[in-house]
């Protein structure tokens, strides 16, 4: 089964989903049927989570092994552009590598945020997904882990959001 030529890297809540779903209506484009599949960042990991929210949610779509990861592309026909979109490899240090050893000519489609909309975003979602645990926005930007428990990808509204880590994470894909 074919790996992807490209992957969105994209920030969480910058429009990742969107370009996900609209490439997904090209007739050239293969897209993954799984969004946030997180291969590159957690290849061999196993994934804990601590909010059972998150466990329903999230768990069903990593893939943390090779043979599980194939196995989203095993639809592509006669597609000349194969994609796949996880926001966790712009946070993650080890996806570059996995990235360059896996699929080394692969296209990345990094997409950003103003920081202060996405972090507010983030915490809204959160909300409403009740993963959020604090009252108010300025409470969850105080705690730096507010939202995201035990992952450990980049936690946090604040981190998330306001500080920008992907700033510097984008130059390690192209280092």
């Amino acid at each position: 089964m074919p790996l992807p030529n490209f992957l969105i890297i994209g920030a969480a809540k910058s429009g990742t989903s969107s370009l996900h779903r609209y490439l997904m209506e090209h007739p050239q484009i293969f897209m993954s049927p799984v969004k946030e599949p997180n291969f590159f960042a957690l290849e061999g990991q196993q994934v804990d989570f601590s909010r059972p929210a998150m466990v329903e949610k999230i768990l069903p779509k990593l893939a943390t092994d090779m043979d599980a990861y194939q196995t989203l592309s095993q639809d592509v026909r006669r597609e000349q552009a194969i994609g796949e979109a996880s926001s966790w490899y712009l946070h993650s240090t080890r996806a570059p590598a996995r990235i360059r050893h896996h699929i080394p000519d692969a296209k990345l489609i990094a997409i950003l945020r103003n920081p202060a909309q996405r972090a507010d975003s983030a915490y809204r979602m959160n909300v409403r997904d009740g993963w959020e645990t604090y009252a108010t926005f300025d409470d969850a930007l105080a705690d730096q882990r507010a939202t995201w428990g035990h992952i450990q990808l980049g936690s946090g509204v604040s981190e998330a959001g306001l500080l920008l880590p992907e700033s510097g994470a984008v130059l390690r894909f192209i280092r």
